[in-house]
Formats: structure tokens, C-alpha cells, sequence
């Protein structure tokens, strides 16, 4: 599997060329399908803990040269949504681009049982739009550290972003539960394509109140998990003990094997700026 690896300064240029990368992925795989854009606001206040508006402009100079159809950005913030499209700036995406900006939160919802992995199920509001099998779901994640689960990225973005905001207390109240529920989303509601920025991410008690890491680079794939794979080598993570992911491994929903994956582009070498982790990241490895 191919991840796009590049580094540069300026955001919006460095996420175009990451895609130009891996243009024919990307374009095979969109065929005529909706494409949705999902940021993540897990904060609705702190810029460093969400995606960058500039981020998503990139993806939009990409898409908009190879598909002239309407792009929906959709979200559910951990708060106000439209208060954060506005104090991050989206607001002007709609004059920009041939894009709608969609609050999740208001849904529609369809509920899906998942197991804990502590011999319970739970049930959960799940968006509608991303669950809807017609879509291509592109995940515009960031480099961060968690409190919870080490690390989250291009799956985790994704999968928590389809939970209704009322819900997401149940996923994250254990590392067993949250490593379980968040790797059983992930497998009914993959990223059709991960876009990962690094080029200022998070490291410390993430994913808000950690503090700034400019490792200047940028991650793109249409293998999601081979683009998390990536990011954890270069923040200097073991893949495998990040439970959720190690379960998508397992699952075989994409590529974790380093030697299995072709970076194009920056040599990985060349990146790699190891993260100080969460305070609480050895009771985070608890989740087996």
C-alpha cells in the first residue's frame, strides 16, 4: 500500500502535493460517490487541538481538479459545532468551494451495538451521512497524543466523529471499552482516505491540552491504517500497542506492516520526531 509522505511550511501547498502523490488512488476510489470531508473539533476554542482550516483548503485545491461535484465538510464537535466551523474559519469554505457545511450532531442517527470488551454491548447514535455506503469519507486528522488511547489520527477521527456527542462518554469510560468500540466503528465506518497533518502536532497530555511538535510534515493515504502505521513511526509510537489500531491490524482493514507499505516522497528516516506521550500512557497500555 502507498502513503504520500512530504514535507513544507506552508499547509494548504503541502497537503495538495501529498495528494498529487497518490492522485489515481484517490481518483479510482471516488468514482461517483459523495465525497465527505470530517475534520476533527474535539475542541471548539483551541486551533492546536483541531484541524486547520488550511488543511482542509488543500484537500479542496485537490479535489476540485478532478471532480467538479458539491463536497459536504461534516463534523460533530464536542460542543458547538457552528461556533467552531466559525471561530476556525470554515465559515468562508462555503464561498470558496463547491462545499455545504454539515453539523452531525443534529443527525439523522441509526443505532449500532458494539461489544465493550468487558461482556457487555452497547448502543450507539451513529451519523447517518458517514454511515451511508455511497460516500467517500475522508479523514483530515492531526498528529496528536491522547489521554485515553496513546494516540489519535486519520481511524479515530473518523470513527469517534460518527458518534452523536451525547454518546461518547460510554466509549471512553475504560482502555479496554474505548480501544474496543472505537476499533469496531472504524471497521463499519473506514476513512476512504486519511490526510494527516503534522506539520504542527500535539504531543503531551493531548488531545487539548497538549503542546505544539512542528514535525513539518504531512501524511496522506487511501489505507488509512498504512497512514497511521506511518504517523506512529514518525512520533516514535509502537504501532501494536495502540490497542484500537492493533485490532484494525488484526482485522486485516488495512496495511500495518511497515515493510508491506511504499512511501513516496520524503524519506521516512528523514521525519521521524519522536512525541513525548500522555502522563497517564502506561495505564493507557492497560486495554489488553
Amino acid at each position: 500500500m502507498k502513503v504520500s509522505l512530504k514535507k513544507g511550511s506552508d499547509l494548504r501547498t503541502t497537503v495538495r502535493k501529498t495528494l498529487e502523490a497518490i492522485a489515481d488512488d484517490v481518483r479510482n476510489g471516488i468514482g461517483s460517490k459523495q465525497i465527505i470531508v470530517k475534520p476533527n473539533f474535539v475542541s471548539t476554542s483551541v486551533q492546536l487541538a483541531s484541524t486547520h482550516v488550511d488543511q482542509v483548503r488543500g484537500i479542496l485545491d485537490f479535489l476540485c481538479r478532478i471532480r467538479g461535484q458539491r463536497i459536504i465538510i461534516a463534523e460533530a464537535a464536542s460542543g458547538n459545532t457552528f461556533e467552531a466551523y466559525e471561530k476556525f474559519g470554515y465559515l468562508a469554505l462555503e464561498e470558496e468551494y463547491p462545499v455545504t457545511l454539515v453539523d452531525l450532531n443534529k443527525g439523522p442517527f441509526q443505532i449500532l451495538k458494539l461489544s465493550d470488551g468487558e461482556g457487555k454491548h452497547l448502543s450507539l447514535g451513529i451519523s447517518s451521512l458517514l454511515f451511508a455506503r455511497d460516500t467517500y469519507r475522508i479523514s483530515a486528522a492531526k498528529l496528536k497524543t491522547h489521554d485515553t488511547v496513546v494516540v489519535t489520527l486519520s481511524v479515530k477521527n473518523m470513527a469517534m466523529g460518527c458518534v452523536c456527542d451525547n454518546d461518547r462518554k460510554m466509549v471512553h469510560r475504560s482502555y479496554t471499552v474505548a480501544n474496543r468500540i472505537i476499533a469496531g466503528l472504524a471497521c463499519c465506518i473506514w476513512p476512504d482516505l486519511a490526510v494527516i497533518d503534522g506539520t504542527v502536532g500535539m504531543e503531551g497530555d493531548g488531545p487539548v491540552v497538549g503542546s505544539p511538535v512542528h514535525s513539518s510534515v504531512v501524511i496522506s493515504s487511501t489505507d488509512a491504517l498504512s497512514a497511521d502505521r506511518v504517523a506512529c513511526e514518525i512520533m516514535g509510537i509502537i504501532f501494536h500497542k495502540v490497542g484500537y489500531l492493533h485490532y484494525c491490524a488484526e482485522k486485516n482493514r488495512g496495511e500495518g506492516d511497515l515493510k508491506s507499505i511504499e512511501i513516496v516522497g520524503e524519506r521516512l528516516d528523514d521525519c521521524i520526531r519522536p512525541f513525548r506521550l500522555h502522563h497517564r500512557v502506561d495505564e493507557q497500555y492497560g486495554w489488553t
